[in-house]
């Protein structure tokens, strides 16, 4: 091999080979390994991302319909809770003055405010309590506060022995106070309390008014009713101990104990006769007394909630009935409400309802009608799903009625159990014990 008049060596040759061959490695390298397949992973990349975000928008598409489904539940449940537990506050102080033990044994020993917590969308306003007493006053008390027509939560509890004295306890907790502020407004919130009030805490302006039952006949599930034109009949115990005559007489009795006179009780009209086919509903107030209810009627499939009213009854003692007015509960008028007399000479009632799996979730209120706000008496609620328990608590005159928010997933059904007890000091032991505003959300 010649370049021009040299001639080149089989040395030289291979050099020049090998020279040739290291620089063609080297412009492959730089072009195609460290420019083009970089470009071309890139490109790779971003098509298989691009390929499953268009998967992923077709399974989306596919299930917008559900997904909107579901998102209007889920406002529909937040909105619920918002008119539960969602109450304005105008100051803490009537908060205060409710959070008093009602047992004058419990001694109070510290109630300190801790820094306001911002929890959207809520304000909560802790407090540090540290409380001295006998057990069972500390447990009431602790009822007491969880009670509260306000959305509270108690966290960090302990319990100590009081030395030297072994029927004494001090506690220690602190009381989450839930606001949701005033940039919140909740109408239906306003109708939970007579006069428009929205704080639950602040005491109404006057006597509690109830309107007749048409009135609270329309009102949506779980919200209460607004005050109507008829004023309720509220006790009027004298000195002497009489019961409030807030239901018709059945028949005229002779005297005897006025928290018991069958006067002042609730009877049917006419007992059905042995082998009669029952109605399977639940008995209203007549003037007479009770009558039977319509026959049982399936609800409509698509109307939403069930009243308690609505259900088919299988087992009633008591009885249970329809109130002709709204339930008048520590000054809420809560409409579709169920009442049962009982008093120490009738000390226990049950309902039992018919769900047959068809229901998720149980709402509404427990409490003793403020016609009865004198009563000695106090009443233990248990609900039993399927026989097992799944609620029991206290109702006492004068209280906030109990909210109750209980899931009912596949309960065939569930039994009201409800027992009078002796409460302490009072006019007389008869009162009403109410289920008020009951409803049932149907599965989808």
């Amino acid at each position: 091999m010649k370049f021009g008049t040299y001639q080149f060596s089989r040395r030289e040759k291979i050099l020049l080979v090998l020279l040739v061959v290291v620089v063609g490695i080297i412009f492959f390298n730089y072009v195609v390994l460290g420019q083009q397949l970089p470009a071309y992973r890139d490109l790779r990349g971003r098509l298989k991302a691009g390929q499953e975000r268009l998967a992923a928008a077709r399974q989306a598409a596919a299930s917008a319909a559900e997904l909107a489904k579901k998102a209007d539940q889920a406002r529909a449940a937040w909105e619920a809770a918002r008119l539960h537990l969602g109450f304005t506050l105008r100051g803490t102080a009537p908060f205060l003055e409710a959070a008093q033990p009602r047992d004058q044994s419990l001694q109070v020993l510290a109630f300190r405010p801790l820094p306001v917590e911002k929890r959207d969308p809520f304000r909560v306003y802790p407090y540090e309590v540290t409380v001295s007493g006998p057990y069972p006053a500390l447990q009431d008390y602790i009822s007491q506060l969880e009670s509260l027509p306000a959305l509270t939560a108690i966290h960090n509890l302990k319990i100590l022995a009081r030395q030297g004295n072994n029927a004494a306890v001090e506690a220690s907790f602190i009381i989450d106070l839930y606001d949701l502020g005033e940039g919140n407004p909740l109408p239906a919130a306003v109708a939970l309390f007579p006069s428009g009030r929205v704080d639950g805490f602040t005491p109404p302006a006057g006597a509690v008014a109830a309107g007749d039952g048409a009135n609270g006949a329309g009102a949506s599930p779980g919200q209460g009713e607004t005050a109507g034109n008829k004023p309720a009949s509220l006790s009027t115990a004298s000195v002497s101990g009489t019961v409030p005559q807030n239901l018709p007489p059945a028949s005229p009795a002779p005297a005897g104990n006025p928290g018991t006179n069958p006067a002042t009780q609730p009877v049917l009209a006419s007992p059905a006769d042995v082998g009669q086919a029952p109605q399977y509903t639940l008995p209203r107030l007549a003037k007479d007394g009770l009558v039977p209810g319509p026959a049982f009627q399936e609800p409509l499939a698509g109307n939403g909630d069930v009243w308690l009213e609505e259900l088919r009854v299988l087992r009633n003692v008591g009885p249970f009935y329809v109130l002709k007015r709204p339930a008048a509960l520590a000054g809420m008028n809560l409409g579709r409400s169920i009442g049962v007399t009982l008093s120490k000479d009738k000390t226990k009632a049950e309902l039992k309802v018919d769900l047959r799996g068809r229901y998720t979730r149980l709402q509404g209120y427990a409490g003793i009608d403020d016609s009865f706000a004198n009563s000695s008496g106090k009443v233990k609620v248990t609900i039993f799903a399927d026989g097992r328990q799944l609620y029991q608590g206290e109702i006492r005159p004068g209280d906030y009625p109990q909210y109750l928010d209980l899931p009912l997933f596949l309960v065939q059904q569930l039994t009201f159990s409800l027992e009078w007890q002796a409460g302490g000091i009072g006019d007389y032991d008869q009162l009403l014990a109410t289920l008020a505003s009951l409803h049932f959300s149907p599965a989808d």
